[in-house]
């Protein structure tokens, strides 16, 4: 793919997000789509070993599955953090994908670091736990990320349309600074103000090969799946590594908050400098250590980065 054009950099500047078509070959997502074919088998066996499923239901497809596993055990997924599958290979070519970090380099400049977040969506049908309400990211980052410049970017493993749960934006919404909102029971954010009186939604039907881009104060939500296949997703995200550049007071507050949020730092995937950019061996031992924080904690019964986005 070439690079993005000067038109579609300030597309993004202007909106504050960005839909590349047909920009990655489908067949590029099949590492998402085994790590989280692992993912439901996992589940599967331990519902299954607990006697709350008759099967394992490998024959179903893999938008089926997860429908038919849960509609016989009662279960409600949300999301999962595609980074507890640490030992699989399969983890890395999207982290990694030249698309991706071509495109996030003309957004956010030649030095760039991974997050962490690797996060796989299951929207279930019918499941109201999967619509997400009206956001930003940086609510819940924290409210001192809204001086830095994070690069969501969500990818859609099947075609996404407004029957089975899309994305909506409000374009331009990334101007408006952060606003004001609080966690609610189902551990959502809820934006005191009625962001529709501020902005006009707008529908963002894609296809598998295309890739969303948008920044941690763009609003954005989905909806209800109102079909009868899960729609699969995964977003990772994108910042400026922090030692490659001098920071503001503001800005090292930001980073400071964003690293609370994962319960540890960014790491460099692209740099002009090789020797800054992190080893396969690196990234592993990262990947790991992730792990282990999102082991520790379940044990405590806590949330170690709860990830925004839809």
């Amino acid at each position: 793919m070439a690079s993005l054009s000067q038109s579609e950099v300030d597309t993004y500047r202007d909106q504050g997000y960005l839909v590349l078509r047909q920009c990655i070959n489908p067949k590029d997502l099949s590492s998402a789509r085994v790590l989280i074919e692992e993912l439901v088998n996992r589940h599967a066996r331990k519902l299954y070993q607990a006697g709350m499923i008759s099967s394992l239901y490998e024959r179903e497809s893999f938008e089926r599955r997860m429908v038919v596993i849960n509609e016989e055990a009662g279960f409600k997924t949300r999301n999962w953090d595609v980074t507890e599958v640490s030992d699989s290979p399969d983890l890395y070519p999207l982290i990694l994908h030249p698309v991706i970090l071509d495109s996030v380099e003309l957004l956010l400049g030649s030095e760039i670091a991974w997050t962490g977040s690797y996060a796989a969506r299951p929207k279930i049908p019918q499941h109201e736990l999967t619509a997400f309400p009206w956001h930003q990211d940086s609510q819940y980052y924290g409210v001192p990320t809204k001086h830095l410049h994070i690069v969501s970017v969500w990818i859609p493993l099947v075609d996404a349309d407004e029957r089975n749960g899309c994305l909506y934006i409000i374009p331009g919404s990334h101007k408006w600074g952060i606003l004001k909102g609080e966690r609610a029971a189902d551990n959502n954010i809820r934006t005191f103000e009625d962001v529709e009186k501020k902005g006009e939604p707008v529908a963002l039907p894609m296809k598998q090969g295309d890739i969303l881009f948008f920044t941690n104060l763009t609003f954005h939500t989905s909806k209800l799946n109102s079909t009868d296949k899960v729609r699969w997703s995964v977003d990772l995200r994108y910042v400026v590594p922090p030692e490659s550049q001098t920071l503001t007071a503001q800005e090292r507050e930001g980073y400071d908050t964003l690293n609370d949020h994962y319960k540890m730092s960014t790491i460099t995937v692209r740099s002009r400098q090789q020797d800054k950019i992190a080893s396969m061996q690196q990234l592993k031992a990262y990947v790991t250590r992730r792990i282990e924080l999102l082991a520790e904690s379940r044990s405590r019964q806590s949330i170690v980065a709860r990830e925004p986005c839809c």
